[in-house]
């Protein structure tokens, strides 16, 4: 026996036993008492700024960015002033990128941006600011509870929580490293 089949062996031996999976709840939705309020404290505290729209999610983005100009807007309802033609050296200059989630976890925060709620795949990370519009409705316990209601989702996406930051060196936290500087989640109903 080899030495490589020696300590292979041994590691067989000494594995400890299987443990089963924790049954988890699954399917639940913004429907439950206090879900979005948990969402809410979790983005929050990563750094995103939550604001309500009663329906009228363009005037919320106006209000809780309103120096932006040069906007870029895949949301349904919110008109922007640069193109996503899909060539992401036209958003080099953006000011804001405005986008819809397919869902939000309230476990941590995190929202689901597929490539199809986009309109261009760097938009989210070229912009200084990303508003976010996320129905209420959609919002789900936790991670589970998220990959379940994707299921078989096909294609890019990614799930974001709160403005890009890193504290990798000397441990300084620094907000923006590599992505928006802001993230704005706008909550409707």
């Amino acid at each position: 026996m080899t030495a490589r089949d020696a300590i292979l062996e041994a590691a067989r031996r000494n594995a400890p036993a299987p443990t089963p999976l924790p049954d988890l709840p699954g399917g639940r939705t913004g429907a439950e008492p206090g879900l979005v309020a948990r969402f809410r404290a979790q983005i929050e505290a990563s750094g995103a700024t939550v604001v309500e729209a009663d329906g009228d999610a363009a005037r919320a983005v106006q209000a809780a960015v309103p120096d932006a100009v040069r906007i870029a807007s895949a949301a349904d309802g919110v008109a922007g002033t640069v193109a996503l033609d899909g060539d992401p050296h036209a958003l080099a200059d953006l000011d804001l990128f405005v986008c819809r989630a397919a869902l939000g976890v309230a476990e941590n925060g995190a929202m689901w941006l597929p490539e199809s709620a986009l309109g261009a795949r760097a938009a989210p990370f070229l912009a200084p600011h990303v508003a976010v519009v996320l129905s209420a409705a959609t919002v789900v316990p936790t991670m589970h509870d998220a990959y379940g209601a994707l299921g078989e989702a096909e294609g890019f996406g990614v799930f974001v929580a709160g403005p890009s930051k890193t504290a990798d060196i000397e441990q300084s936290l620094v907000i923006g490293a590599h992505g928006p500087l802001g993230l704005t989640v706008v909550l409707v109903p």
